[in-house]
């Protein structure tokens, strides 16, 4: 260790498949019972990631004494930054879970354990990182902060949505007459197809994002444990997207929430902000197929604001998330909230500035699109 006050005896590591029960006791003791990551199916899955760096980007481990003292949690994955002179494919990580013991805080341990996060990682990101505690340290290190992705949300019901989350949610205008399509059925999902698809028009475009390739998209949509989610594809070519259906669980009742996860227009012109009537008519297609399969609502997280006209004119609103800005009308916690949790922040840091307006993280990128919560019997309530 490179810190004057820490113990002799701590040590750093990455994560084996051996730390698997030190790690699982230490999740239940810092975290709680109910915690997902407790649970080995999501945690292998979470922490696998993707990408050739996946052997050297590892949780890393903060040992004392033989026993788990903190972790500091990476998942591995590949990373699209515009250079001056064109777009790089890096390796680098997602930010997910930090936690030191607390008899160990002031010592410079979680430091140490940043650090060599930042020395295994050409790029970093972050999101959902909590403002009064990891994020003073990754300002402090250089990385850039977007305090709030812009969500954006729509009432595919609004008198149902009125009923469950009250009247500012049955004010929201709904989906206009026009944009209301024939309902479009989620596709068989063929990872070569959205990797190259992605690669045509996402890459092209020249924005910073996960570089989604085949193996992205095998590992974090189809191989996912915790949520089934859904592919859709435009037949006439205009794109694909993909989502998941929340049902209501906490408290039950009848319904659900579409969340959308990527959009993918074909077009690179459409991540610039130009018009793309012909995607904006398939997304209407898919919230068709939403507002049949008995979802109220839908939202949409996004860094960047590529999207923003396209979004409006289906009906969606751009979420307010200033100091003061009172509740959404649609909570960002649909089961097990509080009414209160705070907006996704972003943070990131790459060998370039990044432009958060010229970026595309979403709410899957980080830890943010996972189980929240298993029941006692371990398995996940939502």
């Amino acid at each position: 260790m490179t810190t004057d006050r820490a113990p002799g005896n701590a040590t750093l590591r990455l994560y084996s498949d051996t730390d698997w029960e030190s790690v699982r006791s230490f999740v239940l003791s810092r975290w709680g019972s109910g915690h997902p990551m407790a649970d080995r199916r999501l945690f292998d899955w979470q922490f696998r990631g993707f990408g050739p760096a996946r052997v050297e980007i590892r949780p890393i481990l903060l040992f004392l004494d033989g026993r788990v003292a903190g972790f500091r949690g990476l998942i591995p994955g590949l990373y699209q930054v515009p250079f001056p002179d064109g777009m790089r494919v890096l390796p680098g990580a997602s930010l997910a879970m930090w936690m030191l013991a607390p008899e160990l805080r002031g010592l410079g341990l979680g430091r140490a354990m940043h650090a060599e996060a930042e020395r295994l990682c050409p790029v970093l990101a972050g999101a959902g990182s909590n403002p009064r505690t990891s994020v003073p340290i990754y300002l402090e290190n250089g990385f850039q902060l977007l305090e709030a992705m812009n969500r954006f949300t729509a009432a595919l019901d609004p008198a149902s949505c009125g009923k469950r989350f009250g009247e500012g949610a049955s004010l929201l205008p709904g989906v206009p007459p026009e944009a209301k399509g024939e309902p479009l059925c989620p596709s068989k999902a063929d990872p070569a197809f959205l990797a190259y698809a992605w690669e045509g028009s996402a890459y092209r475009a020249g924005f910073f994002s996960l570089f989604r390739d085949e193996e992205f998209w095998r590992w974090r949509i189809l191989e996912s444990p915790g949520f089934r989610y859904h592919v859709f594809v435009d037949p006439g070519g205009s794109g694909f997207l993909t989502a998941r259906t929340e049902r209501f669980v906490d408290p039950p009742g009848e319904g659900g929430v579409l969340r959308l996860i990527d959009l993918v227009p074909a077009r690179p012109s459409a991540w610039n902000g130009a018009e793309d009537p012909a995607f904006g008519r398939f997304l209407g297609r898919a919230l068709a197929w939403a507002r049949e399969a008995g979802c109220i609502a839908a939202d949409y997280h996004c860094s960047g604001g590529m999207f923003k006209n396209l979004l409006q004119s289906l009906g969606f609103v751009l979420e307010a998330q200033g100091p003061g800005s009172g509740p959404p009308p649609l909570p960002r916690v649909f089961n097990g909230g509080r009414g209160d949790e705070r907006p996704i922040n972003a943070l990131a840091k790459a060998p370039v500035p990044v432009s958060f307006e010229r970026s595309c993280m979403v709410k899957s990128d980080n830890d943010m699109d996972r189980p929240r919560r298993l029941g006692e019997n371990g398995k996940i309530l939502y």
